[in-house]
């Protein structure tokens, strides 16, 4: 049978998606004003509250099991923004967007241990060269990187395993604007609780830092998540994933031009290292799918 060719549409959704989250972290480093629990707060209640209005209509009837997956998923998604937000206080732009992005390396692993998920010999090459990527590009120390905040965006990339495989299973019974809305909501909840626990105040920011957290809610969260979540609909998960691995370069570049933040000495061959790898351990997968 002849594949249905995707949708113009479909890949400038990704496209559109993949450039707005790449301006996270940059976003992140101009909010000075707030700390790193509330920013994670607004940009998940920002979220909620925008697609709210658009899937009002199709929410009325979850509950109960219906909405487990989606509220577990926004829990993930709460841990890995109070993580990865944290990281790009403590270390480089770079260095926390490339660490970030080995979510598919932890979800392979999860699969593996959890469902007994086959990994071709390939695949565990992949995941050895991004080991070896992970060291050069979370050494601490290096040119303004931390270790505690190189630790913190590795947990990132881990949590956000969570969220993905969750959200992948939620996805199927479930549409995903109230997907989205549901994890978003939850995630919101976990970290109103966080923030005032900690005490990490919630109003009272300069203009510059509200704007950033104007910036975050419309740009990486409603355009960067939610359209590529859209995209997933036409565009096969290798693809998106593959297409994702751009986020930590457009970050890099653009901590450079704005921020004047050049990467630490071992992050580009780290980096190199560590999206070669991905990428073999993606591609390997999918192959052994087939």
């Amino acid at each position: 049978m002849e594949s249905v060719p995707v949708p113009s549409s479909s890949w400038a959704l990704l496209a559109v998606g993949v450039g707005a989250a790449s301006t996270a972290a940059i976003l992140v480093r101009y909010a000075t004003d707030a700390e790193p629990l509330a920013l994670s707060f607004w940009r998940c209640a920002g979220a909620a509250a925008a697609l709210a209005p658009f899937a009002r209509g199709r929410l009325g009837g979850l509950g109960g099991p219906a909405a487990r997956l989606p509220a577990f998923s926004g829990v993930f998604l709460a841990l890995h923004f109070a993580a990865w937000i944290t990281s790009l206080r403590l270390t480089t732009v770079a260095a926390s967007s490339l660490l970030v992005s080995t979510t598919p390396i932890f979800v392979a692993l999860a699969a593996w241990l959890l469902w007994s998920e086959r990994l071709p010999s390939r695949a565990w090459a992949g995941i050895g060269a991004t080991v070896v990527g992970v060291a050069l590009v979370g050494g601490g120390g290096l040119g303004g990187s931390s270790l505690v905040g190189n630790s913190l965006a590795l947990a990132g990339g881990a949590t956000a395993a969570g969220y993905a495989m969750t959200g992948r299973r939620a996805r199927v019974v479930m549409g995903t604007l109230e997907y989205a809305v549901v994890a978003y909501s939850v995630a919101a909840a976990a970290l109103l609780v966080a923030c005032l626990a900690t005490g990490a105040a919630l109003w009272g920011y300069d203009a510059v830092t509200w704007s950033s957290v104007a910036g975050l809610v419309a740009g990486p969260q409603i355009l960067g998540h939610t359209l590529i979540n859209f995209a997933l609909r036409d565009i096969d998960v290798v693809s998106v994933s593959i297409s994702i691995m751009a986020e930590p370069v457009i970050a890099t570049v653009l901590a450079l031009l704005l921020l004047h933040e050049a990467p630490p000495p071992l992050v580009v061959p780290g980096g190199l290292l560590l999206l070669a790898g991905i990428y073999v351990v993606t591609t390997s997968q999918a192959a052994a799918r087939a």
